[in-house]
């Protein structure tokens, strides 16, 4: 039900490619949310279909809602980004970010070394207060807070290089458990690749001082899949859960409507039976692959 494009076109693929279009590489492999819409309305709505009279606006809107849920879990609309970190060790969320999959760090070699997210430090808002201890207020009578507060200040400025460099010395308190006491650590907590703290109110990822200006962090998060919904033919779905979509669309539309109502039930078994069918489509299990990592169960273990 797509609509078809050429995938060799020299129209269509961008000027880094060699084209004279917008598209860029791999973008035959999905559908934008403008035709999945399109095609909804032309195949379910009108005289003598499904629906017989649907909005366009409120086709758009479950359109939407589907994508979004669908990118969680369905769609592993995964996005991965490269940061510099600045003097001030901290990073701003993106603004499609639902969650993190993996934070990490780039070092000399060119790998990959994951960080832990602090669990014995929540971020906080600090008080503004007058050399009397109170609070201060604005006209609107709310309480003023400082931009950065007073435990993340900390947590950016503890000295642990230094613990680091003294783990194995004779000055290393076994009672310091930045990297987990040597008598007893605690594996949470036995990272020498550095912490950070996530705070989303304020949208940031807070670094502490094994980290320095110009360190590349490697941010891996899921998106909603709505990055850019202020213009629909850049919000992609892959092919092979283009029907799992239609029939999402179909059976929130028809739940609603009193005409189509008696239908709903049967409309919600084909979307989770298309639904169960675009997570197999999509999990691109490949059988050499799993064939390969396989092998290694015949090793033997040492302990």
């Amino acid at each position: 039900m797509a609509i078809s494009r050429k995938p060799l076109d020299v129209d269509n693929y961008s000027a880094a490619e060699g084209g004279n279009g917008s598209a860029i590489p791999g973008y035959y492999s999905r559908v934008n949310l403008n035709d999945i819409i399109n095609n909804f309305i032309v195949g379910y709505t009108g005289d003598g279909k499904v629906l017989p009279k649907v909005p366009r606006y409120e086709v758009a809107f479950w359109a939407q809602r589907t994508v979004q849920e669908f990118s969680y879990d369905i769609f592993h609309a995964e996005k991965t980004m490269e940061i510099e970190l600045s003097s001030t060790l901290q990073i701003s969320l993106p603004s499609d970010y639902v969650n993190y999959v993996d934070i990490s760090c780039l070092d000399a070699d060119g790998n990959l070394r994951p960080l832990q997210n602090s669990k014995r430090l929540k971020p906080a808002k600090s008080a503004s207060q007058d050399q009397d201890y109170n609070y201060i207020y604005d006209q609107e009578g709310n309480i003023i807070y400082e931009q950065t507060s007073q435990t993340l200040k900390q947590f950016g400025e503890s000295d642990i290089a230094t613990k680091k460099q003294n783990y194995e010395s004779d000055e290393y308190d076994v009672r310091d458990e930045a990297y987990g006491a040597k008598y007893g650590s605690e594996p949470e907590r036995a990272n020498a690749n550095g912490t950070y703290v996530l705070d989303l109110e304020a949208g940031k990822i807070y670094f502490d001082s094994m980290f320095g200006e110009g360190d590349i962090i490697v941010l891996s998060y899921i998106s909603d899949g709505l990055g850019d919904n202020g213009d629909f033919a850049n919000v992609l779905v892959p092919k092979l859960a283009e029907d799992a979509v239609y029939a999402s669309i179909l059976y929130n539309l028809s739940k609603l409507r009193p005409s189509a109502s008696g239908a709903a039930g049967l409309y919600k078994k084909e979307a989770y039976a298309k639904l169960r069918n675009a997570k197999i489509r999509l999990s691109n299990m490949k059988i050499k692959e799993i064939a390969q990592v396989l092998r290694g169960k015949s090793k033997w273990i040492k302990h």
